[in-house]
């Protein structure tokens, strides 16, 4: 590798740095705070960082639930990685559905979901949101729901996109209503029970 390439590759891993310090800190203090109630100002005084370095990575404030998007994917991706190989696709399907909830409630919270519901209703298709094709979500399930099909588990004749996004439609509807409710419901438990129910009615041969 030659200087100029090794310089290139020390400046990537420092921008990469920065970029986490600066979500990290400023999903500290939406958590601690609310998204509304800090500014930019706010997120790199916390950071120890100039105004401007904030700039570099984000184009406002609200970008930040961009990148937390991303964090979504990551952490699905992650889910399927350590599921154990004896597991079911039935059984699949839960734990990805577990770790949404889990991660929405644990790491996310009440308050950053609303924004998001927000930034989804204003922006529309600008802002990707859990039913877009290119979103990790979408295409586990959309894997799963093959898989499922080729092992005579699931009906042969449904078309596995339309479906897909029809179980997202749900766990949305979930989400949202348990936000809208500030969390007086155990969110796990309802997407469990919408899961299940929807499944039942995919099935090739009864169960």
């Amino acid at each position: 590798m030659s200087e100029d390439e090794e310089k290139t590759m020390e400046k990537e891993t420092k921008g990469v740095r920065t970029k986490r310090q600066l979500y990290q800190c400023a999903m500290k203090l939406f958590r601690e705070r609310g998204f509304d109630r800090v500014s930019v100002d706010e997120i790199v005084r916390e950071a120890g960082m100039a105004k401007g370095t904030f700039y570099i990575y984000f184009n406002t404030k609200s970008d930040i639930i961009l990148e937390m998007l991303r964090q979504y994917d990551t952490y699905y991706d992650q889910i399927m990685v350590g599921l154990p190989d004896d597991l079911s696709i039935d059984q699949q399907m839960e734990e990805i559905v577990k770790g949404a909830c889990r991660f929405t409630e644990e790491v996310i919270g009440l308050d950053l979901i609303r924004v998001l519901y927000v930034k989804q209703l204003t922006e529309g298709q600008e802002h990707p949101g859990l039913l877009n094709e290119d979103r990790a979500l979408f295409r586990i399930l959309s894997e799963l729901l093959t898989e499922g099909q080729c092992a005579g588990i699931y009906d042969p004749a449904l078309d596995v996109p339309d479906t897909t996004r029809l179980i997202l439609h749900g766990i949305r509807a979930s989400f949202f209503e348990w936000c809208s409710s500030r969390g007086q419901f155990d969110l796990t438990q309802e997407c469990l029970y919408f899961l299940h129910t929807f499944c039942r009615g995919i099935y090739h041969t009864a169960k």
